[in-house]
């Protein structure tokens, strides 16, 4: 057999499969709760749930995950501080925000005098650099550079200051230019920045996953799913962090594609945290035209087109004093999941439902310490706070308990700080409660579901059935949203560029509403999709059908759908592209010497041809060596294919330019039977 090991770890379950690449069969899976406070935790009880002997076998494995997504969103990564080169504060302030810049204050800045070409007129004053780094970059923890022109002139001045920096601060420090691509500074710079913080995350989570083989006497090559879907190596990833960051979608796109074999598909994930939708078409996920945006950063990041929120299992069920519900984007802990961890958890909750049938706060959430280390971290706690952490070493807390420990009105009770740096995590009502309390999934304790949902519909005033009803309407309904707003925006620019106005949104609430009969006797509601709307996930074949159903869609739940993921991160692809734009270049006195047709090509200073065909033959050969190297950087082995596309890039009814992208390849089930 030819074996690999397939890992993901989300927000809530890290699962496991083990993939034979002969039979293109899942032969075994098993899922576990990730475990933040010891990823190898999780990984090992995901692993134990498989054949120890055949994950013995396994030469290979790949690896998803949504941590660099989740740290990123939650801003729950290293403290980074920028340093400029040829961009000025005024620049910053008009332009920055549009790339997460939105502190100018908080960026260091350097004076030079570099051309649009790459020469360097005016070095930057490396005496003050040297002078002044200390106190630049107290504070934090890491370091990006970033010069305008970096990417004209081998990146030489951003190598000599993050030399200094180094030398000065102790500080790790990245050079946006050379590890992007891609000639806008400030997606560089923004690429940089993520990539620096977002290092501990990925670097954790890789040595959690070694740690794990060990423990097992698993011998596998490691290999990460990038954000394009493809795949990079064990080496590669540890300082490419920032590549990881749709790392799980692409993997849900690669697993629903490979165990469907579906050309044409909707690729649904319904997770924990989030619900991820991404578009496969001829049999490959599609990508975005430009670099991701993940949070209020804009990267360079080759990635998905894909769209991801704050809806899955572990959304939390509220409401206002009003009685109006809400359903996320917060995520907590499900209480049936905490009561299976802590029994204790059940009988406290049924004493305060029966003392307390209904209320405005919400009295049935729990809150429990994830930090056992929380008095060595460096935070500045008031006394209150330690004295609730305190409390909870002892075991979770109901809201009014923790007030009765503080001595406080249970209104008083703050835990934001807490909850926010990751020291408490919050139990409450979720879907998948929800779940329990309608029997549909009741891997954990019932009870303690059944409980906070009657709290929940008294205190909203419905029937528990009805409020049950509701969390599954609205589940499928928003969907039905998000995947009819990712087919739009595949069909038209318009869409991506501006997003669904109102009208439109009004048209797909009337199509959601009448999805049963089609429309109104006079006026049919007719968005359709020919692609198969493909379910991973665990719960995905409770809410999908309905949402396929109103877009008159075929709904796939193939067998393995909630390890998918895992699947996913073994069947793709190891692959580089780079990529050249050819330009016409009027003379000048002072270029005689260059020809009519300039090159800009990655990984080289401009360079100029007579003929547009000695360019393109240039630069197809440059950018075929320059895919392979990278990609056996990236940790490909074995035979690559090489596959050159040229296209003309025209506006106003002329060519602007040609546009060559050279791709190297090879695949991970390939690589695995040159290694056996």
């Amino acid at each position: 057999m030819n074996l690999a090991i397939g890992i993901d770890t989300g927000g809530t379950c890290t699962d496991a499969v083990l993939y034979d690449f002969d039979t293109r069969r899942v032969l075994g899976s098993s899922k576990a709760l990730t475990t933040y406070d010891d990823l190898t935790r999780g990984i090992l009880q995901a692993l134990d749930g498989l054949d120890p002997t055949l994950c013995r076998q396994a030469r290979l494995a790949g690896l998803s995950t949504t941590l660099a997504t989740n740290a990123c969103v939650e801003g729950k990564f290293r403290r980074t501080r920028l340093l400029l080169l040829g961009i000025d504060r005024r620049g910053m302030e008009k332009y920055g925000a549009s790339y997460g810049f939105t502190d100018p204050d908080d960026i260091r800045y350097l004076s030079c005098r570099t051309t649009i070409t790459g020469g360097i007129e005016e070095e930057p004053d490396w005496d003050l650099l040297r002078a002044s780094a200390k106190d630049w970059f107290a504070g934090v923890e890491a370091c990006a550079v970033c010069e305008i022109y970096g990417m004209r002139n081998g990146a030489v001045l951003e190598q000599k200051a993050a030399r200094i920096v180094r030398e000065q601060t102790g500080l790790p420090t990245v050079c946006a230019s050379l590890l992007f691509g891609g000639l806008s500074s400030l997606e560089r710079a923004a690429s940089a920045v993520l990539n620096a913080g977002l290092l501990p995350v990925t670097r954790d989570f890789l040595d959690a996953v070694q740690r794990a083989f060990r423990a097992r006497g698993i011998d596998a090559a490691i290999h990460i799913v990038r954000s394009d879907s493809s795949l990079m190596g064990l080496n590669y990833s540890a300082e490419h962090a920032v590549e990881t960051l749709l790392s799980g979608p692409a993997a849900s796109a690669l697993g629903g594609s490979a165990l469907t074999g579906e050309p044409d598909a909707v690729i649904v994930d319904i997770g924990g945290t989030t619900t991820d939708v991404a578009l496969v078409q001829d049999g490959a996920p599609l990508l975005s035209d430009d670099g991701i945006r993940v949070g209020q950063w804009k990267t360079l990041i080759r990635g998905l087109f894909s769209t991801s929120f704050a809806l899955g299992g572990d959304s939390a069920i509220r409401w206002d004093v009003h009685g109006n519900r809400s359903l996320g984007p917060e995520r907590i802990i499900p209480l049936c999941v905490l009561a299976t961890r802590y029994p204790a958890v059940t009988e406290t909750l049924r004493r305060q439902v029966l003392e307390t049938p209904t209320h405005t706060l919400m009295l049935h959430e729990f809150l429990t310490l994830a930090r056992a280390d929380w008095a060595d971290l460096p935070l500045s706690l008031e006394a209150h706070e330690q004295k609730l952490c305190l409390a909870l070493e002892a075991g979770p807390l109901s809201v009014q308990q923790a007030a009765d420990v503080l001595g406080i009105d249970k209104y008083q009770l703050r835990t934001r700080t807490l909850e926010q740096a990751g020291i408490v995590l919050r139990a409450g009502l979720t879907p998948t409660d929800i779940m329990h309390v309608r029997g549909d999934y009741t891997r954990y304790d019932r009870n303690a579901s059944i409980w906070a949902a009657r709290f929940a519909a008294g205190s909203l005033h419905v029937e528990l059935e009805a409020l049950c009803d509701d969390i599954y309407t609205e589940v499928s309904h928003r969907v039905f949203d998000a995947v009819s707003q990712m087919l739009l925006e595949h069909a038209s620019p318009y869409y991506r560029t501006h997003g669904l106005d109102d009208g439109m949104r009004e048209l797909l609430r009337l199509q959601w509403e009448n999805r049963a009969s089609g429309g109104s006797g006079l006026l049919q509601y007719a968005f359709r999709t020919p692609a198969k709307i493909i379910g991973i996930g665990g719960p995905v074949h409770l809410f999908l059908p309905a949402a396929a159903k109103a877009l008159g869609a075929e709904c796939i739940i193939p067998e393995g759908a909630s390890t998918a993921n895992a699947a996913g991160a073994v069947t793709g692809q190891t692959t580089c592209t780079a990529t050249a734009e050819i330009r016409p270049h009027g003379l000048s006195p002072e270029d005689e010497q260059q020809g009519d047709y300039e090159v800009l090509c990655e990984g080289q200073p401009p360079c100029y041809f007579a003929t547009e065909s000695e360019a393109v033959a240039w630069a197809s050969a440059r950018l075929a060596e320059h895919a392979a190297a990278r990609v056996r950087e990236q940790g490909a082995a074995g035979e690559l294919s090489i596959v050159t596309h040229t296209e003309d890039v025209t506006g106003g009814g002329c060519k602007l330019c040609t546009r060559i992208r050279v791709t190297a390849s090879t695949c991970l089930g390939r690589t695995m039977k040159e290694v056996c």
